[in-house]
């Protein structure tokens, strides 16, 4: 089993638990829990404005039927929940400022990759932020306009792992669906120098079962119970 005091706890969409998922409540709830890292989503608004969202919808969150990428930043940055002043959908340079912890950048498509990083490169921000998707090209995109960013390669395919493609990109993370993490893939990936990243993980058994295998990181919904799990809460 993996050392307990070197697995980062990564917070998935900052503390889904506590807050509204990908908002500035999540984010701070998410560092008062005590997670290593923070996982957040971007998409691109019509105007060009990267935001901190998972979905491209924005119906099952904020209740307007409509893509993000039909609306404005002006219409989108005036979505609330409730009376809160922090549930909301914030820009990304917002959250590189707010938070100081490191980032775990997720996206899936490739429109998002140039403002993404002229965002991170303003904010100083390009050594704590690991770029993350299952989309090679816009990978392949990414690493052509940098060869500093800091990139992991999430996976949902069974088999073996994608040695040539993390060697490509010159990958720092693998990032595989947690049903594929198993001793011998993550002991590959280790001897390519490289380290394990794994999501979304909430139940105990499965925390114990990744772990196990020598996982370096571990994405989660409960921040507060993996760490406990880790014996560090």
């Amino acid at each position: 089993m993996t050392d307990p005091a070197r697995v980062t706890v990564i917070a998935h969409r900052g503390d889904p638990v506590g807050a509204r998922e990908n908002t500035p409540a999540a984010f701070a709830s998410a560092v008062a829990l005590g997670a290593d890292m923070v996982e957040l989503d971007l998409r691109r608004t019509r105007d060009g404005t990267i935001v901190v969202l998972h979905d491209q919808s924005l119906l099952r969150l904020w209740g307007v039927d409509a893509s993000v990428g039909e609306l404005d930043w002006a219409e989108v940055a005036g979505l609330r929940s409730g009376d809160d002043e922090d549930a909301r959908i914030p820009l990304l340079s917002e959250v590189l400022q707010a938070l100081p912890l490191p980032l775990m950048v997720d996206f899936t498509r490739r429109e998002v990759v140039e403002g993404a990083l002229t965002a991170v490169e303003a904010a100083g921000a390009l050594e704590r932020s690991l770029f993350v998707t299952g989309n090679v090209p816009a990978l392949r995109l990414l690493r052509g306009l940098s060869g500093e960013a800091r990139l992991g390669l999430t996976w949902t395919e069974a088999g073996d792992v994608p040695v040539a493609v993390l060697e490509e990109l010159k990958a720092e993370y693998w990032n595989p669906m947690s049903m594929l993490v198993r001793p011998d893939a993550v002991e590959t990936v280790h001897e390519m120098g490289l380290q394990v990243s794994c999501w979304t993980v909430d139940d105990p058994e499965e925390m114990g079962r990744v772990c196990s295998t020598g996982v370096d990181a571990v994405v989660t919904n409960r921040v507060a119970q993996l760490l406990r799990f880790l014996g560090r809460g």
